[in-house]
């Protein structure tokens, strides 16, 4: 009575971590935030990297492709939320 279990999915995985790449590297160059000094005349701007946002979407766009590899492989309602959460990130790139 052992369940056979689908192989790992590969492919699918692969390309989402592809698609999850390509969203980092879009987005974490728009994580430092500008910063104004006026003690200065003039004033000065520094550029000040967030790492509790870079962590953030590190992990928001990289949880779903764990979902698609470890969760996908037994239950398939979690590789499609993985993708649907791949594709809204995607989307929000481009349009915001």
């Amino acid at each position: 009575m052992d369940k056979t279990r689908r192989p790992i999915p590969w492919l699918s995985g692969g390309l989402a971590t592809l698609v999850a790449f390509l969203i980092v590297a879009a987005i974490l160059p728009n994580c430092d935030r500008a910063v104004v000094d006026h003690t200065f005349n003039p004033p000065r701007i520094y550029i000040q990297p967030q790492p509790l946002v870079v962590c953030f979407y590190l992990a928001l766009t990289f949880i779903p492709v764990l979902c698609i590899f470890i969760l996908g492989r037994r239950w398939i309602f979690f590789q499609w939320f993985g993708w649907a959460v791949l594709a809204f990130l995607l989307a929000s790139m481009f349009f915001v």
